[in-house]
């Protein structure tokens, strides 16, 4: 853990390296619909499209971005599921 994530419980993690963006960015969401508000998702993405995408996607459903970093092989982000308020 970084000192940036020391204090953060995660809830759940999602090793998405490997797959196309539109696949990484479904898969997140997906996981996150059955989670509760204010968890916290874990994921890996690759560098590239999916990185460029996946959390774009997620902040515009109103998720928050908490943590991104380099890992071995990509990129590790932290996600607090929120909902959007209608």
């Amino acid at each position: 853990m970084t000192p940036l994530t020391s204090g953060l419980r995660v809830e759940s993690s999602l090793d998405l390296r490997g797959k196309d963006g539109p696949s990484s960015y479904r898969l997140a969401v997906a996981k996150l619909s059955t989670m509760a508000e204010n968890e916290v998702l874990e994921i890996y993405l690759d560098e590239g499209g999916s990185l460029r995408n996946t959390p774009y996607g997620l902040r515009a459903l109103g998720h928050e971005i908490l943590v991104s970093e380099t890992a071995h092989q990509g990129v590790r982000l932290l996600i607090r599921k929120r909902t959007l308020l209608s």
